[in-house]
């Protein structure tokens, strides 16, 4: 089984700065692409945006993001690759899948440990509780709200909020994929702030749901 922090290592690349400034993630808490998933009928108090089919051109998998949005490819420094669409009326707004190389003997999720295990260790510095809490000296107070299994796939719901920022709520997609020998760590990812996201909640829920490998 793959440890916490060889896990970390794996979803730690040099993300650009303009990346991190319009995720408003830090480098760590952006790579290690949330975990926010929805449950089955989470929060479908609004309707879903319409969203046109993405196709990632280096490794092929698509997924949806709401008209009028444009996915910008990063190629990151030490192979890894991020692709970020953010909503052009509020930065704040995004989606964005990581592509992370793995050993290719970790070909299944499995390989990270089950699901519960992998939820404790998503939220950077969080301990096996999964949660980061100011009381505690933690820079950052995260809670875990949901996880589920959704066709094969590890999704997780979750807050984040960095000292003197704001609560952020993220909805993400965890899954490995094979590629040309090798194995792929692909996390998949849609955050707002958190209050905005009873409003987005069925949009992020179709995108997580959209994904095709």
């Amino acid at each position: 089984m793959l440890t916490f922090f060889s896990l970390s290592a794996a979803l730690l690349p040099a993300v650009p700065a303009d990346v991190t400034s319009r995720t408003g993630l830090t480098r760590r808490a952006l790579m290690v692409p949330g975990l926010a998933a929805a449950t089955v009928g989470f929060a479908q108090q609004s309707t879903a945006a319409d969203l046109r089919p993405f196709k990632d051109s280096r490794y092929g998998v698509s997924f949806g993001i709401p008209a009028g949005w444009e996915a910008t490819p990063n190629e990151l420094a030490d192979g890894r690759r991020l692709v970020l669409a953010s909503d052009p009326s509020n930065s704040d707004t995004n989606i964005f899948i990581a592509f992370t190389p793995i050993r290719p003997d970790y070909s299944s999720l499995g390989s990270f440990g089950n699901i519960d295990y992998v939820a404790s260790t998503v939220i950077p510095s969080c301990g096996q509780n999964g949660a980061c809490r100011f009381a505690n000296g933690d820079a950052i107070e995260g809670r875990m709200i949901a996880s589920s299994v959704r066709k094969g796939n590890y999704v997780y719901d979750y807050t984040i909020e960095q000292k003197n920022g704001p609560t952020r709520h993220l909805l993400s997609l965890f899954t490995v994929q094979a590629d040309a020998g090798a194995s792929i760590l692909v996390s998949l990812t849609a955050q707002c702030l958190d209050s905005n996201y009873a409003e987005l909640a069925p949009t992020f829920n179709a995108v997580i749901e959209s994904y095709k490998p």
